[in-house]
């Protein structure tokens, strides 16, 4: 298990849903503190709750507007298409339903994975418009 995956799991067992992972991961690497962007982004979690579109895409995406605003107009849309082109085709779509596929199980078997390359993949978009997390 990859030391992303561990720390994954790690704010898993603090609680944290998908979306705010990927923003406390990013908080945690630019050793910064933002408990009330981290509760609000709560809000994407599960598919907004609903089992709709992925809330680690919609978590990085806020992630990348964090780090550079202004990049995100050109990052944000990259990164849709990268995960569309990763996921959509192994699980039939990038809605959270899909993805776990009515098995609450497949939650902590595939979206460990899933968030560890999506923040990864965050990570490189930043560095290709001369940032980093």
């Amino acid at each position: 298990m990859s030391d992303r995956v561990k720390e994954i799991y790690k704010l898993a067992a603090q609680g944290y849903c998908c979306s705010q992972i990927m923003i406390q991961m990013g908080l945690d690497a630019r050793q910064d503190e933002n408990p009330e962007l981290v509760d609000a982004v709560a809000g994407l979690c599960g598919g907004l709750y609903s089992g709709l579109i992925c809330g680690t895409l919609t978590g990085a995406a806020c992630l990348l507007s964090l780090c550079d605003r202004n990049a995100a107009r050109s990052t944000v849309p990259k990164l849709v298409e990268w995960f569309k082109k990763t996921y959509d085709t192994c699980y039939g779509g990038i809605d959270c339903a899909d993805i776990i596929d009515n098995n609450p199980g497949n939650r902590l078997e595939r979206c460990p994975k899933i968030m560890g390359e999506t923040y990864e993949k965050c990570r490189e978009l930043l560095a290709e418009s001369g940032h980093e997390i």
